[in-house]
């Protein structure tokens, strides 16, 4: 029990002097590179939808010419 006590204290002032909460919060939740890099995908996954749009116009306008 004693030990028990003991123990969480140490632990208490490590983790306070070396923000060892801030840490794992940083790294196990999302910040702000996570949406940044979730928006990034988003827009490439857009520019791809256009871009194999862009590329079935091109071949109906080859039709076209021919």
């Amino acid at each position: 029990m004693l030990q028990k006590l003991v123990i969480n204290k140490i632990i208490n002032l490590l983790s306070k002097n070396f923000k060892l909460f801030k840490v794992l919060k940083y790294v196990e939740e999302p910040n702000e590179l996570d949406h940044k890099v979730l928006e990034l995908e988003n827009k490439i996954l857009k520019l791809e939808a256009y871009k194999s749009r862009i590329e079935e116009i091109e071949k109906r306008l080859e039709l076209f010419k021919k």
